[in-house]
């Protein structure tokens, strides 16, 4: 597919970079909360490898997004905030309790939240407004081959060399992927300096954010579906279906495989038939994943599954889509940071009642109630959100 940019060469930089970010992403969702529960950990704990590290990204993304704006630089932040996330997974790899562990992958959080709505955000500054959608959704295929590749060679590293040695490998593709962007990376140059106002001052006098707000809740919603079940799906394939590790890391390989194929077609079309649709299509891969893999007892429904509820990352890029369709220029970043703070704050919750519905019912259970909430997000998407205007989108 055709890439329209106005500096490719940042757009390349900013793609390998964030591919080697839901790299480690990838890998650390997957192959903690079964390090977590090999070690004894309960199904509450297991949630809280989501919920400390997403609880932490909902103030992560919004700072980092506003400061961002705030001085018109995307580089220093991407760059940074990789570098910093390597001498952590380095101290990972020396625990062996549960408490750390948990405590250790949540401060990552911390500066990935510099890293995540500035990428996005940089796309969008480089991005002609009718191919806004297209290149989100080329960013999001890269993310998403980042999340299947990951899980499926840190399912082999941990499987051949032990999970310590997993995390020393983790560490330096983040630092691999800070000197990349540092190298060939750069900030746009068409973007904007908006440091004459209080920081704040963004979400005070902008009416982008009534444009916004029926999409933060209906993504609020949408993503609580996904979190309840969160890293305890990984646990459900190893423990309840026996899976081993490896062939959980390939399930997640061919599911986000599937998703990177398909998801720079979907921006495309969006760019043409408008958002709406395609977050309702987002939407429905999840609501239809849950109630496949409640009934899934056999490899080729799992698979169906898994591919299904990969595709719940069309939601968010396209959300991105819009928000970069209906905010100025010198406030994307911090609304993006915004879309990623909304979704963490589901994460965190969602983690941690779903460990308690587990805990009390079954993680089958579980399944079943986490279809319902993608179902709500379709309605409120389909009553309430508004077409936005994509010739607007670069200001």
């Amino acid at each position: 597919m055709r890439v329209g940019t106005r500096n490719k060469k940042i757009f390349h930089a900013a793609l390998v970079t964030d591919f080697l970010l839901r790299m480690e992403w990838g890998i650390s969702t997957t192959m903690l909360p079964i390090y977590v529960h090999e070690l004894g950990g309960s199904p509450l704990e297991v949630g809280l490898v989501f919920s400390v590290f997403a609880g932490i990204m909902v103030f992560s993304e919004l700072f980092w997004g506003v400061v961002s704006d705030y001085f018109g630089r995307r580089k220093i932040f991407i760059s940074f905030g990789m570098a910093v996330l390597a001498p952590i997974f380095l101290l990972m790899s020396l625990q062996k309790e549960v408490l750390p562990l948990i405590l250790s992958r949540g401060s990552t959080a911390i500066f990935k939240g510099g890293v995540v709505p500035t990428t996005w955000a940089l796309v969008s500054d480089i991005s002609p407004p009718e191919e806004v959608g297209s290149n989100m959704g080329v960013l999001s295929s890269i993310e998403l081959a980042g999340f299947a590749f990951g899980p499926a060679i840190g399912g082999i590293v941990a499987d051949v060399f032990g999970f310590p040695a997993l995390w020393v490998f983790v560490a330096v593709e983040c630092l691999f992927g800070a000197l990349v962007f540092l190298l060939w990376g750069s900030d746009p140059p068409n973007i904007k300096r908006d440091s004459g106002k209080f920081p704040l001052e963004t979400f005070r006098k902008q009416g982008w954010v009534s444009k916004t707000s029926v999409l933060y809740v209906s993504f609020s919603v949408f993503l609580l579906g996904f979190a309840l079940l969160g890293p305890n799906l990984k646990v459900y394939l190893f423990d309840d279906l026996g899976y081993s590790r490896t062939m959980v890391g390939m399930l997640s390989l061919v599911g986000e495989g599937a998703a990177m194929l398909v998801q720079p077609i979907i921006g495309a079309y969006s760019d043409k038939h408008g958002r709406k649709l395609f977050l309702i299509i987002g939407a429905l891969n999840l609501a239809l994943g849950d109630a496949v893999l409640f009934s899934a007892g056999d490899l080729p429904l799992v698979l169906v599954s898994q591919i299904l509820i990969s595709n719940y990352n069309i939601f968010q890029f396209i959300g991105s889509a819009y928000i970069a369709d209906v905010v100025p220029q010198t406030d994307k970043s911090a609304a993006l940071g915004l879309f990623g703070s909304v979704g963490s704050l589901s994460r965190s919750l969602g983690a941690v009642i779903g460990g308690c519905i587990i805990a009390a019912t079954s993680t089958r259970t579980l399944i079943l109630i986490s279809a319902v909430f993608p179902a709500l997000s379709i309605a409120i998407i389909l009553s309430l959100l508004k077409e936005p205007k994509r010739t607007s989108s670069i200001q």
